[in-house]
């Protein structure tokens, strides 16, 4: 029976023990100490820049077709060779894929028809313009009024004949500068639909694109109002491992057909940049990363070191004492990451950046205000999901 009792006293005064520990009952020395995750305010760079995904393409393709000039890819061509004329071609000078400089013959089609058909035109026009000289004779001549009047007519229907037998000469002229075919800019032969021997089909006869290349992008409504043209960026090419430096090209005004999301708006960013390797081809992804604001060489310090809301925000600096103090500071730039100090700390200061809570080995960063203690984000910093900051 006397077991049976101690044991019972002893259970109890084990729980009695466990709650007085629960409680915060062990000496000061016993407890953790609050662990202080800190960085040292450092001169660097402060970017803000705006991220999004898009598609290589050519900023110029030019379609060409034999009997018309040279027009934008994917338009009709006008008097092209979907007209009366067919064209034999004779030959072929370019291939897909070949480089071309401007005016470099790429197609030549046979002109014997439109030869005959231009010598022919010639000689009525010069037959047009003797029948004008005599009706000028006429008109000179003529007497009396019913005289001068149809001389007058004869003279006019001579002057009509003159200027369509010109103008249809000069068609047949551009008609047969028409049957060669010559690169309207330094670019890429993207397409051929033609072979030698054979009538050039319908529509074009071949494309060439511009050497120049540039990205188009889907930018959330949210990034819209930083951005301008001009604003340098930098352009990601994942399937060649390239990156290249470019600038704001465009900017569409009005949404982009794309925004189906229904709370998601996005407009088309169009990116240029020069000088891209032979490699990259239009329809690969890119990257892009258009720098919206900067502040270059100026004291920085983590975001989340920041406390309170715009216009009045704190830090916590790490005073001799191992204690943390909450010092004003005026802020620039503040991306998600990386904050401009503008004034109240000096190089090599260090200031908090969240707590390392011990019991649990886990790190929290800072956020919350000074009431509030860390956690909880940065009060008064925010910005798109595409948004990012960076500090160097």
């Amino acid at each position: 029976m006397k077991l049976k009792i101690l044991a019972i006293v002893a259970l109890g005064a084990i729980g009695i023990g466990a709650a007085f520990v629960a409680v915060g009952g062990l000496p000061a020395k016993t407890a953790s100490t609050t662990q202080y995750l800190t960085s040292a305010a450092a001169t660097g760079d402060v970017t803000n820049d705006v991220a999004a995904t898009g598609s290589i393409a050519t900023t110029v393709s030019f379609g060409l077709a034999f009997g018309s000039p040279p027009h934008l890819a994917g338009a009709s061509a006008s008097g092209g060779s979907g007209g009366s004329t067919t064209w034999r071609v004779t030959q072929v000078g370019a291939k897909v894929g070949d480089t071309v400089k401007k005016d470099a013959v790429l197609a030549v089609a046979d002109t014997t028809e439109l030869q005959r058909q231009l010598d022919a035109a010639t000689a009525a026009w010069k037959v047009a313009k003797i029948q004008l000289l005599i009706a000028q004779d006429t008109r000179d001549s003529a007497s009396g009024t019913k005289a001068i009047r149809q001389a007058k007519i004869g003279l006019y229907n001579a002057q009509t004949q003159v200027s369509n037998s010109a103008h249809a000469r000069q068609e047949l002229q551009a008609q047969i500068a028409a049957a060669t075919l010559k690169a309207p800019i330094d670019g890429i032969v993207t397409a051929v639909d033609i072979v030698a021997g054979l009538d050039a089909p319908s529509g074009d006869a071949m494309v060439v694109d511009s050497g120049e290349i540039q990205v188009t992008a889907d930018v959330v409504e949210s990034d819209l109002a930083s951005m301008a043209l001009g604003q340098t960026a930098s352009v990601t090419i994942g399937a060649v491992d390239a990156t290249l430096a470019g600038t704001v090209a465009a900017i569409a005004p009005t949404a982009s057909n794309s925004s189906t999301n229904g709370s998601v708006v996005s407009y088309a960013v169009t990116v240029a940049f020069k000088d891209a390797p032979r490699t990259i081809r239009p329809g690969m992804t890119a990257d892009i990363t258009i720098t919206t604001d900067r502040a270059t060489a100026v004291l920085t310090v983590p975001a989340a070191a920041l406390r309170g809301t715009t216009g009045s925000y704190a830090v916590l600096v790490m005073g001799d004492d191992g204690q943390p103090v909450a010092t004003p500071v005026q802020v620039g730039l503040v991306t998600n990451t990386t904050a401009e100090i503008r004034s109240g700390l000096s190089v090599g200061q260090e200031v908090v950046t969240g707590v390392n809570t011990p019991q649990t080995g886990s790190a929290t960063t800072g956020g919350g205000g000074f009431g509030g203690g860390f956690g909880g984000g940065i009060p008064g910093v925010g910005g798109g999901g595409n948004r990012r900051g960076t500090g160097n």
